[in-house]
């Protein structure tokens, strides 16, 4: 059974805040734990729980401990903290990386008699209402109350409509590199290609149409995240460097067509592209998701 001592690991960054106002709600009793303590004092004031300046005294009597920490800090920070941890308590990251991350864990496992999980919440720390969000899901071991523990947990998120998915590290970084990797190298390329043409952007949004539109408002969302969070998303994952050697190639290729005015080979991009969304199960309602987004925008404007 999972106890209500609950400590976070960053709980001053955005979704330290996020965990921490969740897991409250859900009646545990939360400590968080940062380095910045001017700013740890005012999210703990902000959220009506505890703080602890002391990573020993924050994680020794826990339940469970969540680890929200920087992507190259995560795996130092849980091989710190493992030892500490009582019988039986859960530990467990929410780092967007899991290869590396998964072996440190399966260690801590093996050698101290503590529960182990790792997630990946699939939204940032500006989400409003859980349901159907998802959050990826790795099973490591544990003890004998292991598969007691993690089923509690899972059903306290499924509880308020998040949709939990297990998956493997390999098959995680995989397609993570693809479905946050990938769009968000298009769209830093995006507003990086518009500035180098010197053209203000708001000029530019005089002359919009729908597409543009939609494109520069989705990037301008994205730019505001946490560069370094993005950084080490693309540069600590080997699945995205790959991707990028198969991007250059098609940039090659996309550009000889154009340049070449090969209408022919333009056709052919055109409908591979098609072909593969067809079988996306988006794809009927996709014109009309698009100009339910654009029709947001134009209220808002």
């Amino acid at each position: 059974m999972l106890g209500k001592n609950f400590t976070i690991i960053g709980g001053s960054g955005g979704m330290g805040r996020v965990f921490g106002k969740y897991f409250k709600q859900h009646g545990f009793d939360i400590t968080l734990f940062a380095r910045d303590e001017k700013k740890l004092k005012i999210v703990a004031k902000d959220l009506g729980v505890k703080f602890e300046l002391d990573l020993k005294k924050s994680v020794e009597n826990a339940d469970i401990v969540m680890v929200s920490v920087p992507i190259h800090s995560t795996s130092k920070m849980i091989k710190k903290i493992t030892p500490l941890m009582k019988k039986n308590s859960l530990i467990f990251d929410i780092t967007s990386l899991k290869q590396e991350v998964y072996k440190i864990l399966s260690d801590g496992h093996k050698n101290y008699p503590i529960n182990c999980l790792s997630i990946h919440p699939m939204f940032g720390p500006g989400i409003k209402n859980m349901k159907n969000y998802v959050i990826l899901l790795l099973k490591i071991g544990g003890t004998e109350q292991y598969d007691e523990i993690i089923n509690e947990l899972i059903d306290i998120f499924r509880s308020d409509g998040f949709i939990v998915a297990e998956t493997t590290p390999n098959t995680h970084d995989s397609r993570i590199a693809l479905t946050l990797g990938v769009p968000h190298m298009l769209n830093i390329l995006f507003l990086n290609l518009l500035k180098r043409t010197k053209e203000p952007l708001n000029e530019l949004t005089r002359f919009t149409g729908t597409t543009f539109l939609l494109q520069k408002v989705l990037a301008e969302s994205i730019i505001q995240s946490e560069m370094e969070m993005f950084g080490e998303i693309q540069i600590e994952n080997a699945e995205f460097h790959e991707i990028l050697d198969i991007f250059e190639d098609l940039i090659k290729e996309y550009k000889n067509t154009i340049k070449n005015k090969d209408l022919k080979g333009f056709t052919k991009l055109f409908s591979e592209a098609l072909e593969y969304s067809k079988e996306d199960n988006h794809f009927k309602n996709s014109y009309e998701y698009f100009y339910e987004f654009m029709k947001i925008l134009k209220e808002k404007k």
